[in-house]
């Protein structure tokens, strides 16, 4: 796997454990850490669909929030 594609796959990584991070935390009282980490989550997606559009299809849409 070429190191464009590791850099890809890595952003994906970051941006969903930090949605699983902010999830977990959104019942607590930390709300702006809870955004922050929702924040760093849409601009790892953001950096890793500018490096690859066509894969932008592919993934699933976000969970929506409670």
């Amino acid at each position: 796997m070429d190191e464009a594609a590791k850099d890809l796959r890595a952003l994906r990584f970051v941006a969903d454990m930090t949605r699983k991070l902010a999830k977990m935390l959104s019942r607590t009282r930390y709300h702006m850490l809870v955004y922050f980490l929702e924040m760093t989550a849409v601009e790892a997606e953001s950096l890793a669909d500018a490096q690859d559009p066509k894969l932008t299809g592919s993934r699933k849409p976000p969970e929506p929030k409670n």
